[in-house]
C-alpha cells in the first residue's frame, strides 16, 4: 500500500493526469477571487486513506470584504469572495461522503478502502478432509470390484472369444487356438506400426503445441478477432448452403445466427485489447514454469488409467447382475431385470468425480504457481521450479480435500443429468419426455453453474490454501468489491483457446497424412482395408486429429486456467504485479483503463 497522502485530482476527462499541490493552491486563490474558469475541470478532493477524510482548506481571507456588498450591486451575477469560501467547503464536504471507487485512484488505495480482507495463506493443515477419506474409499472401491468381479468377466468373455474362432479355425493337438497360423487364410498384422505412428504423430503435435503458444503470445488480439469472426462467418455460410439447398427455415436461423454474431462482434471490439492483455500475462507465466504442464499429462494419463480399471468394474457388475431367468423356459419364473440405475448412478458419480478431481488438481496447481510468479517470481521462473514443486504438493494434500468437495458437487450433478438423459432417449417420445427435457436443461444449467464457480473459487484454494467454501465466498466478495461483475463474464479467451485446439488437431491430421504418405501406410495396416491409400490416410488422419486435439488440450487448459489466475491476482493484488513485472502490468492497465476504467476503479 502507497504511504503516499498528497491530494489527488481527477479531471472530468477519462485521463488520469494528476495535479500538483502549488497548481491546486493557485487555482483555488483564483476561485476565491471570482475566476470561474480557473476551476474547469477540477473536482473535489478526496483523502488516499481509508477512511474518508473532509480536508479543510484554507484560504487566506480578502481585506476588501467590505466591499463585496458594493461589487453585488454594480456585478449582480458574480458571487463575492465569501460565496466562493462557502461553495468551496460544501464541495468538499460532500465529496468526503462519497464512495472511493468511483474516483480514478491508485487501485491499492482503491482496493484498501473497500469492506474486503485481503487472502492470506492459510496454515499448512489439511481443509475439507471429509471428502479426501471418502474419494480415496470409492477409488479403492473400484479397484476392488475391477479385481474380484471385472477381471473374472473379462475371463468369461475371452474364453467364449476364444472357443468361437477354434470352432472355425481348428484346434491343434494340444488344444490351443491356432490363431497365428496364416494357413486358415486368416491375416494377422502386427500393431507396433500404429505405436510407431503415434509416436512421430504425438512429437509433431509437441512441436504445434509450442509453435501455437509464441504465436498466441505474439498475435493474441488478432487470433482473438479472429476466433470471433469464425463463428460468425461460419453462420453465413451454413446460410447460404441452406437457401441453396431449399431449406428455407434453417437458412433465416443461420441468417439470424450471422446477424447476431455480427452486432456481438461490434459490442466487444473495445474489450478484445483487455482480453489480449490477460492472455499475454497467463502465457508468460507458464512459458516461465513450463514444468506445470507435466503436470497436465501426468493428470491425464492418470484418468486414462481410471476409466480403464473403471470399465472393468462396470463390466464385472454388469456381469454380475445379468438378466438371468429361473426355471424352465416355458415355467413363469420371475426374471432379473439386470444392473439398476442406482447402481448405475453410483458408477457415474465414481467416473465423474475422479474425472473432476483429476482435472482440478492441474487447475489448483496452476494457480498456485501463477500466483508464486505473480508475488515471488524468483521461486517461479524454471521448468520445475519450486513453485511448481510446492504447489503440486499442496493439491495433492492439503488442499486435496476442498477439490474433492467442489468436485463432488458437479459429479453428483452430471450423473443426474446423465442418468435424466437416458430416460428420456428411452421414452422415445413418450408422455414423460416433456418433463424429462425440462429436468435435464434445469440440471444443465446448475452443472454449468458449479462448474463456472469453481472456476474461481479453486483459484483462490491455490493461491491462498483456503477451504472450498470459504474460498469461493471470498473470491466472489472480492469480485463484487471491485465491481468485476461485468468483466469475468466475459469468455472471449476460453473461446480462442477452444478454437486453437481445433485448429491444431486439423494440422496434427495434415502431418499425420503426410507422415503415413512417406512411410508407404505399412504401419497401419492393422487397420484393415488392405493396401487402398484411402483407408490408410482417413486412419492417420483420425489418430493424428485424436491426438492433436487431445494434447492441445491440455495445454491450453493450462493456459485458461492461468489466464484467469491472473485476473484474481490483480484484483487482489495489482501493486505486486507492477513492482515485480512493470512491463506486463503497463500492458494490462492501459488496455484495462481502455474499457473498465470506472468498474475496475482505476
Amino acid at each position: 500500500r502507497s504511504t503516499s497522502h498528497s491530494p489527488r485530482v481527477r479531471p472530468k476527462s477519462s485521463s488520469t493526469t494528476m495535479e500538483t499541490d502549488q497548481d491546486l493552491t493557485a487555482k483555488l486563490l483564483a476561485a476565491a477571487d471570482g475566476d470561474e474558469k480557473a476551476t474547469a475541470g477540477v473536482e473535489p478532493l478526496i483523502s488516499d486513506e481509508a477512511e474518508p477524510a473532509v480536508i479543510a482548506i484554507e484560504v487566506p481571507a480578502d481585506d476588501d470584504d467590505d466591499d463585496d456588498d458594493q461589487q453585488k450591486q454594480k456585478h449582480p451575477n458574480k458571487k463575492s469572495n465569501q460565496d466562493y469560501r462557502d461553495d468551496t467547503a460544501s464541495d468538499v464536504e460532500e465529496s468526503s461522503s462519497s464512495i472511493l471507487p468511483e474516483f480514478l485512484l491508485d487501485p491499492q488505495q482503491v482496493f484498501d478502502a473497500q469492506d474486503y480482507a485481503r487472502g492470506e495463506v492459510q496454515p499448512a493443515t489439511c481443509r475439507d478432509l471429509p471428502f479426501a477419506l471418502l474419494w480415496y474409499a470409492q477409488l479403492i472401491a473400484v479397484i476392488v470390484v475391477a479385481i474380484v468381479l471385472g477381471v473374472p468377466a473379462l475371463s468369461k468373455q475371452h474364453a467364449g472369444h476364444h472357443t468361437h474362432e477354434s470352432d472355425d479355425a481348428g484346434d491343434d493337438d494340444d488344444g490351443s487356438s491356432n490363431s497365428n497360423n496364416d494357413d486358415d487364410g486368416d491375416t494377422y498384422y502386427s500393431y507396433t506400426g500404429i505405436l510407431c505412428f503415434a509416436l512421430l504423430s504425438g512429437l509433431s503435435c509437441s512441436v504445434l503445441n509450442a509453435l501455437a503458444v509464441s504465436i498466441l503470445a505474439h498475435y493474441g488480439a488478432y487470433l482473438i478477432q479472429i476466433s470471433i469472426l469464425f463463428s460468425v462467418f461460419v453462420s453465413l455460410g451454413m446460410a447460404i448452403v441452406a437457401a441453396l439447398q431449399g431449406s428455407i427455415m434453417l437458412a433465416v436461423l443461420s441468417a439470424i445466427g450471422f446477424l447476431i454474431g455480427l452486432c456481438y462482434y461490434y459490442a466487444i471490439y473495445d474489450r478484445i485489447p483487455f482480453a489480449a492483455a490477460n492472455l499475454s500475462c497467463g502465457l508468460t507465466a507458464v512459458r516461465k514454469n513450463l514444468g506445470v504442464v507435466l503436470v497436465a499429462y501426468g493428470c491425464v494419463g492418470l484418468t486414462v488409467m481410471f476409466c480403464a480399471v473403471w470399465t472393468t468394474a462396470l463390466m464385472g457388475v454388469a456381469d454380475r447382475y445379468a438378466p438371468q431367468c429361473s426355471g424352465d423356459s416355458d415355467s413363469n419364473e420371475s426374471c432379473n431385470d439386470g444392473m439398476n440405475e442406482a447402481i448405475l448412478f453410483v458408477f457415474l458419480v465414481s467416473l465423474y468425480w475422479t474425472e473432476q478431481v483429476l482435472s482440478n488438481v492441474v487447475h489448483v496447481s496452476v494457480a498456485g504457481v501463477v500466483g508464486t510468479w505473480w508475488f515471488a517470481p524468483d521461486e517461479a521462473s524454471s521448468f520445475c521450479s519450486k513453485g511448481v514443486t510446492d504447489s503440486l504438493v499442496r493439491a495433492t494434500t492439503t488442499s486435496f480435500g476442498s477439490i474433492c468437495f467442489g468436485s463432488l458437487l458437479v459429479a453428483v450433478i452430471s450423473a443426474l443429468r446423465q442418468i435424466v438423459q437416458n430416460a428420456r432417449q428411452d421414452n422415445d417420445g413418450q408422455g414423460d419426455s416433456v418433463l424429462l427435457c425440462v429436468a435435464e436443461c434445469i440440471l444443465a444449467c446448475l452443472e454449468g453453474t458449479l462448474q463456472y464457480f469453481n472456476k474461481w473459487a479453486f483459484i483462490y484454494v491455490g493461491l491462498y490454501g483456503y477451504d472450498y467454501l470459504s474460498a469461493g465466498r471470498n473470491v466472489m466478495s472480492l469480485f463484487d468489491a471491485r465491481g468485476w461483475t461485468v468483466i469475468i463474464n466475459d469468455d472471449m479467451v476460453s473461446n480462442t483457446l477452444s478454437l486453437t485446439c481445433l485448429v491444431l488437431g486439423g494440422l496434427s491430421g495434415c502431418v499425420g497424412m503426410l507422415i503415413s504418405s512417406l512411410q508407404g501406410g505399412s504401419w497401419l495396416d492393422a487397420l484393415g482395408g488392405g493396401d487402398a491409400p484411402d483407408t490408410h490416410l482417413g486412419g492417420a488422419f483420425l489418430i493424428a486429429f485424436v491426438l492433436g486435439f487431445l494434447t492441445s488440450n491440455i495445454m491450453m487448459g493450462v493456459v485458461d486456467s492461468a489466464v484467469s489466475t491472473a485476473i484474481v491476482s490483480f484484483a487482489e493484488a495489482p501493486s505486486d504485479f507492477q513492482r515485480n513485472h512493470p512491463a506486463l502490468y503497463d500492458e494490462m492497465v492501459t488496455a484495462w483503463r481502455r474499457v473498465y476504467g470506472e468498474e475496475c476503479g482505476f
